[in-house]
């Protein structure tokens, strides 16, 4: 069955959720790694469940290209080709198809496999953390940072011009901050980006006070 994009709004719900108890824990995360960790870990639990299962068109394990092998959905740091074919875009998460996806070949051709030892095609859902722990919250410097996230997912996967990738790709930018403290910038970027036809924004604050 095909990732179903309908489920975007369960994940949003899902990431939201992690920022409601990191408000009430404020020691939850320490670092992008914690954050990484528990939507992980919401994400498993949520395709674990049958219901879910039925919404979204995925199962926490599925059959993939490969004869007798199973997969996952979610997964970290995996490797996207960028526009000129190279292996150079790792979103912090990513959600796949684990029936569109092989680990001992090339996906469709039987060839050997390329670098990442895997192949995928198919829907798929990524996210792009950022968890800001400095105590000057959100500055100039971040910004940067937030921006460049924004920009190589758009240019190196989102604007291919040989590919319905912008039919098949859905990106989620999500930005946790320690405090609520935070540059004008930011709150422009986020008016001007806050959502579009392939990406949505998703800002969250811990309210820590020093």
């Amino acid at each position: 069955m095909p990732l179903n994009f309908a489920v975007i709004a369960d994940i949003e719900r899902l990431i939201l959720s992690i920022g409601d108890e990191y408000r009430r824990n404020q020691g939850l995360i320490l670092t992008e790694d914690d954050l990484a960790g528990l939507i992980y870990g919401r994400l498993r639990s949520f395709f674990l469940s049958p219901r879910t299962a039925n919404r979204s068109g995925l199962r926490w394990c599925m059959r993939t290209q490969d004869r007798r092998i199973g997969a996952s959905p979610v997964h970290l740091e995996v490797p996207w080709y960028d526009a000129e074919g190279s292996l150079r875009v790792r979103p912090d998460i990513t959600i796949l198809e684990p029936n569109q996806l092989s680990i001992l070949h090339r996906y469709g051709d039987g060839l050997r496999l390329p670098s990442k030892q895997f192949e995928f095609a198919g829907n798929a859902i990524i996210m792009e953390l950022k968890f800001v722990r400095q105590k000057t919250g959100i500055i100039e410097n971040t910004m940067k940072a937030i921006r460049s996230d924004f920009n190589k997912i758009q240019d190196s996967l989102v604007a291919h011009e040989n590919t319905n990738l912008r039919e098949r790709l859905y990106c989620f930018f999500v930005v946790f901050n320690k405090t609520d403290k935070r540059c004008t910038s930011f709150d422009r970027h986020l008016v001007e980006h806050s959502g579009g036809a392939w990406y949505k924004y998703v800002y969250c604050s811990g309210r820590v006070s020093f």
